[in-house]
């Protein structure tokens, strides 16, 4: 017997287990499990377990053929169920609430296993874990452990040089075939008498459905009343389609604000994070979609910015899998500093200051958008990366919070939890992993830029709804005749605490620290670590393993021979023979500010070049001395990340930004950033 262990792939398209058994005779079992040991993580959230049983519940239609293949017949928002109580009760699925082993030994007892199928899951630590125990098992039982890539990440990965050119490669293959279900229902065994089997997941089933909730705490068993995403490959292919002809031709403008990101980001981050659709079958539905508009355009017809804000996305399909590959290649990156430099930062006895947490986690700091930002969060479960990004900037620099302790909250609020890109955003916006910029956003200054007027701050802090434009972002300048005429007082930490109930009118917090004086302190407290030689010399380390081999090597654009690409994908960089040392790559970034920068040996300087990416380039920006770039034909502008106030050089073939380090191309009317919507020659602040 085969067993088809579900994880984060519960869909029917694209999927390496199904196209197997699909080919083979053998009877298989389609199994999922709400793993104890997995639901005891804090990461785990009520709506992350109501959003996975929508989608069970959905791929159980699917096997009953009760619902369409295709999405496009759906339409995706509203506030509808994905799925009714009428189909809760399963026929195909083997669902148990029951550890992985437990679960294994039982049907082997019974039912012998031949081979176990699943996808190569990139989880936190905790899941890495339970893996290599059922590896352990499947030996020790003779048992063949089979398991696809679905994200075009990879295992074992030897060079991180190769890494695109093996991305691209997966991103072209055809997906796996889709199973036609009828011919596979007759070889579906449901095993009923399995330890903890679930025979339906209706949220009125009170025992089975608390039995599941029960493993994780009280204060962490609700949904998001606002949620406004459910769960099931229906809903996804709904929403992908709807982003794809309708919603995206905006999202290279419209991705950074939090009022317009809303509906013009493709808002398929769930779905990809619990594998509700995969990331090859987006990025193909992308590519036919990018080619009927180039057809349109060569016919004359206008396509407005649905090419340029396609592009946008293609590039952030790109980077989503970049990032997951450094957890994979580096599990441990949960749990300690990428760069160790910084590992005694923000964990000293008097760092951690619990009221400082609580006040950022509950949307009580007293900066209005911050607030919203959070607090949207806590009712929806979404909002856009960059105000995730100056969530955790804010949280890390001008509240000095270790990044491990926020974590947790983060990926609870988060609806859309993906371990592979938690971890090393968390880190990169901590500024741990030593081989990116400082980001330390401006909270005000991002309020005034992303909601000008306070339409989001309004929308959220409702405290807020009645204090003028003027005073949106800086409610504490407020003189007080305009907090009494308008009911809100504004009041000190103190009062707030001891004097609340004794106050008739609605009351928001004063800021809960000096914003200019605490990213002061934070950025002198990183600097001196940065600047240390030591530091420098494991930043060096951490490039070599985990940095970006740039070009531009995109899930849309195939490798050229002769590109810098190609040639660090065949021939992987060595740190001897006649290679260039990363010694050499850094030495003009990095190196002590009285040496003259070493010069690449003859013939190297080309490849040398083609191995600095963004993340390296920013160690040039923030190391003790900067290398000024020569002058050459330019624009109008400055432009930001290249060590310097350099002047737009019309030769320049990227440049990088310094709110996300993306390198952008620099083609025609290249003025904002495709990954974040930054304008160009702006700061990340």
């Amino acid at each position: 017997m085969d067993v088809v262990w579900l994880k984060r792939d519960v869909r029917l398209h694209d999927h390496g287990p199904l196209a197997e058994v699909a080919q083979s005779r053998n009877p298989f079992v389609l199994l999922y499990l709400y793993e104890p040991d997995q639901l005891r993580e804090p990461t785990v959230h009520g709506s992350h377990l109501r959003f996975v049983h929508e989608g069970l519940l959905d791929l159980e239609r699917r096997w009953k053929n009760e619902c369409p293949l295709s999405g496009n017949t759906l339409k995706t928002g509203g506030n509808e169920q994905a799925v009714t109580s009428s189909h809760a009760t399963f026929e195909y699925l083997t669902i148990c609430h029951n550890t992985a082993i437990a679960t294994l030994e039982a049907i082997h007892r019974t039912h012998p296993i031949g081979r176990l199928l699943s996808h190569e899951e990139t989880g936190h630590w905790q899941s890495y874990m339970r893996d290599r125990a059922v590896r352990k098992w499947c030996r020790s039982n003779k048992v063949k452990f089979v398991e696809f890539n679905q994200t075009g990440v990879t295992r074992n990965l030897k060079c991180r040089d190769d890494y695109n050119i093996l991305f691209n490669a997966f991103m072209a293959k055809p997906r796996h075939p889709t199973p036609n279900v009828e011919s596979l229902q007759s070889r579906v065994v449901q095993l009923r008498n399995l330890p903890g089997f679930i025979g339906n997941l209706e949220t009125n089933n009170i025992t089975q459905w608390d039995s599941i909730f029960t493993e994780i705490p009280a204060d962490h068993r609700h949904d998001r009343h606002g949620r406004q995403q459910f769960g099931g490959e229906t809903k996804a292919l709904a929403t992908m389609d709807s982003f794809l002809q309708e919603r995206g031709s905006k999202f290279s403008q419209d991705i950074s604000s939090p009022n317009t990101a809303w509906n013009s980001c493709s808002r398929l981050s769930p779905y990809l994070a619990w594998g509700h659709i995969s990331l090859r079958f987006v990025v193909h539905s992308l590519q036919h979609r990018q080619e009927a508009l180039k057809r349109m355009k060569a016919q004359g017809r206008n396509t407005g910015t649905w090419l340029r804000s396609l592009q946008a996305f293609s590039s952030r399909l790109h980077w989503r899998s970049h990032f997951i590959q450094k957890l994979e290649s580096e599990p441990v990156l949960e749990l300690r500093d990428l760069c160790p430099a910084f590992q005694h930062l923000r964990r000293q006895d008097d760092d951690w200051v619990e009221a400082r947490y609580v006040a950022w986690s509950t949307g009580t700091t007293g900066f209005p958008f911050v607030d919203a930002c959070m607090r949207c969060l806590l009712e929806h479960g979404w909002i856009n990366f960059r105000m995730r990004a100056m969530l955790v900037s804010f949280a890390c620099y001008n509240l000095w919070l270790d990044w491990k302790r926020i974590a947790p909250h983060l990926a609870r609020v988060f609806l859309d939890f993906e371990p592979g890109i938690h971890y090393p955003q968390l880190q990169m916006q901590a500024g741990t992993t030593g081989i990116n910029a400082m980001r330390v956003y401006s909270v005000t200054k991002q309020g005034k830029d992303q909601d000008p007027t306070g339409k989001f701050i309004r929308r959220h802090v409702l405290e807020m709804e009645r204090v003028p434009d003027q005073y949106i972002h800086e409610p504490w300048k407020m003189p007080q005749s305009l907090q009494e005429e308008i009911q809100l007082t504004i009041t000190s930490r103190e009062r707030a605490d001891q004097e609340v109930s004794l106050i008739e009118c609605a009351t928001y917090p004063e800021p809960i620290v000096n914003e200019q004086e605490s990213a002061k302190i934070a950025k002198a407290r990183m600097s001196d670590v940065r600047k240390q030689e030591s530091t420098k010399n494991m930043a060096k380390e951490v490039f070599v393993k985990h940095g970006s081999r740039n070009n531009r090597s995109h899930v849309m654009n195939k490798p050229k021979s002769g590109t810098g690409v190609y040639t660090l994908g065949k021939q992987p960089i060595s740190l001897q023979d006649n290679q260039p040392k990363i010694s050499d790559v850094f030495g003009e970034m990095i190196g002590d500010s009285k040496k003259k920068p070493k010069q690449n040996r003859s013939g190297e300087t080309k490849r040398s070049s083609n191995t600095i990416t963004q993340e390296s380039e920013l160690l040039q920006s923030s190391s003790t001395h900067i290398r000024q770039p020569k002058k050459s034909k330019t624009t109008t502008g400055t432009m930001e990340g290249t060590g310097g106030n350099a002047f737009l050089s019309a030769n320049a073939i990227s440049w990088n930004c310094l709110a996300c380090t993306f390198r952008n191309e620099n083609k025609p009317f290249a003025l904002v950033c495709e990954i974040c919507g930054t304008n160009r020659g702006e700061k990340s602040s």
